[in-house]
């Protein structure tokens, strides 16, 4: 019969590791979209590893680090979905395995992030709203210079500026940071 003790101390490491990964969250994803591309499929690997993570639990220790422990399940999970829709994938399996091993740190992704928002924030709201076209919304350039009154090559001159300047303000943002 099962100890209601056992049981207790099992949902509790399940409700703590789950909210350690919604805590790592944006980290993990960023892992997951650097090994797979496709947003679906990376959806499907998000929710793969929230599972597997939540079956888990019991085996992760707490004060180690959660969001490396969370992409290596991440990783495997990659794996397993590129086995099963091998066709439409461009990375061999081996291309994978060495991409994961050389992505970069949880911690190292966050701190990116971080510095992506703090350096958006700097940005025109203009800007920031030809950025959100072209990456949020995959707007072409002729779509976006009608949107915003301008036209296609004033468009795609503001957007290189701004990822130059992104760049730039990131890189300072992280020397700062280390």
């Amino acid at each position: 019969m099962n100890n209601p003790e056992d049981d207790s101390e099992a949902r509790s490491a399940t409700e703590e590791v789950q909210l350690l990964f919604v805590r790592h969250e944006n980290s993990i994803r960023a892992f997951v979209r650097a090994l797979q591309p496709s947003l679906p499929d990376a959806d499907d690997v998000m929710q793969e590893t929230f599972l597997t993570v939540s079956r888990k639990a019991a085996t992760f220790e707490p004060g180690t680090n959660f969001a490396a422990w969370a992409c290596g399940i991440a990783r495997l999970k990659v794996l397993e979905n590129f086995r099963q829709k091998k066709r439409g994938n461009v990375l061999s399996e081996a291309a994978i395995s060495a991409l994961a091993e050389d992505a970069p740190s949880p911690q190292l992704l966050s701190e990116i992030q971080d510095a992506l928002e703090a350096c958006l924030g700097k940005l025109t709201p203009k800007i920031r709203d030809l950025l959100w076209r072209r990456y949020s919304r995959r707007q072409s350039s002729d779509e976006m210079a009608e949107a915003a009154g301008m036209t296609s090559t004033a468009v795609r001159v503001a957007l290189s500026k701004a990822r130059v300047a992104l760049r730039d303000c990131i890189n300072s943002q992280l020397q700062r940071v280390r």
